[in-house]
């Protein structure tokens, strides 16, 4: 075997840069996993998922490792602690969770309660969103902002919360939802807590770049607010309104937009503090973005500044222009819900199978008996007999040309199918004889570097894309994928991954590499002696909420994990993934009525004799057991 060494396998995964010092490979050539940046606490993610398939959680297993958000709600709050101090700023920060990211109960539950100690609150953003936030803050103080359009019911039920004692802002997106507040509380003689959002000329970067400037879907242009606080003058409600509230868009690619938005958003809290509105709080809004690919780029799927920056920048530009405006510095508020929550969980699962690229017969005989060979066949032979680095422009561009003359030939009528068999046989033999050779040059010639594609095998991975990661099929977004074990061992197959779905479509194909985006995965050849287990690493926002039941693949199994010094790990929650009478339930099948209607059917043909007693009572048990079953595959 090759020699390969750990550090090898972290730098073609990119696991340093992305893995934000929470993930590593350990002698075993295992990946672990660490509470915080850097601890040598570690669970290793392999023993780990053996341990999981002994208590009968099947894969594919969703692992929640709730420190995580501890560390990453620390970890934020520090930076903005740091900034705060280096820049002598004379007020707050606190960090609000949107739960939009990810609403999963006992996610939000660990949530406020690490963040408790750094008066953490929650956005909600609809009606399901502001009861699920009631029920948390009951009885803890919970502070909450309410985002996103707001009927007479929402609006009601946040008046009559605060009025017993919750700590509840209302955000005002849309003109017609200030009246509404004002109708509302004259009504109900209750005085509502306010924010008003402003819709920034400023933009953001990548995908979510429409949520900022002047087109954007939420917020009040400035001539709104000039009418906004006439009507609040007018209503005697001035006082109500205690934060100013802007959003330039989700992972925020550059740091540039950062500032500007800043600065413009900045301005206007001055401003307004100049025509007497009482504002205390800037919120900021979300926008910090993860590292997913670990380029450190202005790539949609990277971020080109770290937690450090973000915060300094922040900070800076907020106390610089209200110092120059002689206004008092306002405590600011981010909504940093990303940056809390993707780095939290891992799904596992197990490769199933591989394409049959590596499974070709063997027609090495053949080229004994050069006579019986079509002359396209020949010329392949002659090809990959003679190749050396010296022709290899020359040899893949002929091999390519003539595997398409194969083609057209069998088309045509002058190839059998064995004779093109050869030809696609002989043809693969060329391009791993050229990967050899390519694999030790540097650099690699422009034209040679895609040919590795058509290397490219096809592994089978037991869960839909859909369902766990759709931001992968929907956006392009890049989640890494590494291995979890074999990682002391170099790789031997570039692959693409592929899900249990039924649609083409579920196949990714882009992944995170060494120097970037690359199309294929390095992979271990699949050992029948072993289950091979890959991770699909930073999906805890949004994809765990976004999934959908493409072929009625439902939840997967989900387990909740603390680190344990003791015992290394403990186990909170087992949540087991959905069964398939469930996931029929969400489309109106109903399994007591399915096994009713098999049986009588089967009733019918025991009556005919086209089928025994005894086979209609084992296809009614198969039955029974596949509606109580996971919806992915076992063995």
């Amino acid at each position: 075997m090759e020699r390969w060494s750990i550090n090898e396998s972290a730098k073609i995964y990119n696991l340093d840069n992305w893995g934000a010092d929470l993930f590593s490979i350990n002698k075993k050539g295992n990946i672990c996993v660490h509470p915080s940046p850097n601890s040598k606490h570690s669970i290793d993610l392999r023993a780990l998922v053996d341990d999981l398939i002994k208590r009968k959680i099947k894969p594919p297993i969703l692992l929640r490792f709730m420190n995580i958000l501890e560390g990453r709600i620390a970890s934020i709050n520090r930076v903005f602690k740091n900034a705060i101090q280096e820049n002598n700023y004379p007020a707050k920060y606190q960090t609000f969770y949107p739960i939009k990211v990810n609403q999963q109960r006992q996610v939000v539950e660990a949530i406020a309660n690490f963040g408790k100690k750094y008066n953490i609150g929650l956005e909600v953003g609809s009606k399901p969103e502001l009861v699920a936030g009631i029920s948390l803050s009951t009885g803890s103080g919970l502070p909450i902002i309410c985002n996103g359009y707001k009927d007479t019911e929402y609006i009601e039920t946040v008046l009559y919360a605060t009025k017993i004692g919750y700590d509840i802002t209302i955000v005002v997106e849309k003109m017609f939802e200030l009246e509404k507040v004002i109708e509302l509380s004259q009504k109900t003689g209750i005085k509502p807590k306010l924010g008003i959002r402003v819709k920034l000329s400023s933009k953001g970067t990548g995908k979510w770049a429409t949520s900022g400037g002047e087109d954007a879907k939420f917020g009040l242009r400035i001539s709104e607010i000039i009418a906004a606080i006439d009507m609040l003058k007018k209503h005697g409600l001035m006082d109500s309104v205690r934060l100013l509230h802007f959003h330039i868009g989700s992972q925020i690619t550059k740091i540039d937009k950062v500032k500007n938005a800043l600065i413009e958003g900045t301005r206007i809290y001055v401003e307004m503090k100049k025509l007497g509105v009482n504002l205390e709080y800037l919120d900021i809004g979300g926008g910090l973005g993860v590292d997913y690919d670990g380029s450190k780029s202005s790539y949609f799927s990277s971020v080109n500044y770290s937690l450090e920056e973000y915060a300094n920048d922040v900070i800076y530009q907020i106390k610089n222009i209200c110092e120059n405006a002689g206004i008092d510095c306002p405590n600011i508020i981010s909504e940093s819900g990303r940056a809390i929550a993707a780095h939290y969980s891992v799904l596992v699962t197990n490769i199933l199978n591989t394409n049959t690229q590596n499974q070709m017969p063997d027609f090495e005989s053949m080229l004994d008996q050069p006579e019986q060979l079509s002359p396209t066949v020949k010329k392949l032979v002659d090809i990959h007999k003679s190749i050396d680095r010296h022709s290899l422009r020359e040899d893949y561009h002929d091999t390519i040309q003539l595997i398409q003359e194969a083609v057209s030939l069998f088309n045509l009528g002058y190839l059998t199918l064995n004779e093109r068999a050869i030809a696609e046989w002989i043809c693969a033999k060329i391009i791993r004889k050229i990967n050899g050779i390519v694999e030790k040059l540097k650099p690699i010639p422009d034209e040679l570097q895609n040919f590795q594609l058509s290397l490219r095998q096809t592994y089978f991975a037991n869960f839909s894309l859909f369902q766990s990661i759709p931001d992968s099929w929907a956006i392009d977004q890049l989640f890494p994928i590494v291995p979890i074990q074999r990682l002391h061992q170099k790789p031997d197959v570039i692959a693409s991954i592929a899900d249990i779905t039924c649609d083409s479509d579920g196949e990714i194909t882009s992944f995170v590499g060494e120097n970037g985006r690359t199309k294929f995965l390095p992979l271990h050849k699949i050992r029948s002696d072993e289950d091979y287990f890959i991770g699909f690493f930073l999906i805890g926002a949004y994809q765990e909420i976004l999934g959908d039941m493409h072929n009625l693949f439902g939840d997967t199994n989900a387990v909740h994990i603390t680190f344990n010094k003791k015992t290394n790990y403990k186990i909170d929650t087992v949540i087991n993934g959905d069964a398939i009478s469930e996931s029929l339930k969400y489309v109106q099948y109903n399994g007591n009525e399915i096994l009713k209607n098999v049986r009588d059917n089967l009733e019918k043909g025991v009556a005919l004799r086209k089928i025994s007693i005894e086979e209609s009572s084992h296809f009614l048990e198969l039955l029974d057991k596949t509606l109580q079953a996971y919806t992915y595959l076992g063995e």
